[in-house]
């Protein structure tokens, strides 16, 4: 009897993925790609009432970049130089360079590129858009996720933060103790 698979799990090639990267891991020219969402990553929402949704009504101006959170963002890319930054979120719509300058403004480090996005022109499941990527770009020894959403299907090189805290310290340690796989 054939096991039967839930959600997009047929769709992803656990084993395709595995066999590349492990190609991949004595070739020096091989890349560690970064799956990078903003919203709930590096923007964090504010909650009505609290002192930060206060102050940003005071002013007039909600700027949802966590600049906290940018900067763990910086100090990772700076450990981590091997890493190329694929824009999974769905602000990849607005374009790379709209992107770069967004997260610039933000306080990302002018240094630091982001490379690719994943597609923006089908409408499939985000889990779906990382894997067809990695599929059509082969040259990668790793891959890890920051996203708020759930990935049943890529758990293992998920990074899944919380929308109202962002990449915080905890998330960062757990991040940094899963690339050390690929290098």
């Amino acid at each position: 009897m054939e096991e039967t698979k839930s959600g997009f799990e047929w769709l992803i090639d656990h084993r395709k993925l595995q066999k590349i990267m492990k190609a991949n891991r004595s070739n020096p020219d091989s890349c560690i790609y970064m799956f990078l969402d903003f919203d709930g990553v590096i923007n964090i929402f504010l909650l009505e009432g609290t002192p930060e949704y206060e102050k940003a009504l005071a002013k007039k101006e909600f700027d949802f970049a966590n600049r906290e959170c940018v900067q763990r963002f910086n100090r990772f890319m700076n450990d981590f130089p091997m890493i190329k930054v694929v824009v999974s979120s769905s602000w990849r719509y607005a374009g790379l360079p709209y992107c770069q300058e967004y997260l610039e403004k933000a306080g990302m480090d002018p240094k630091i590129r982001l490379e690719y996005q994943t597609d923006s022109v089908t409408m499939k499941p985000r889990e779906i858009h990382i894997t067809d990527f990695l599929f059509e770009h082969p040259d990668f020894r790793g891959f890890i996720i920051f996203d708020d959403m759930k990935m049943p299907n890529l758990e293992d090189y998920l990074v899944r933060t919380d929308c109202l805290i962002g990449w915080n310290d905890e998330r960062d340690a757990y991040a940094r103790k899963n690339i050390q796989k690929y290098l």
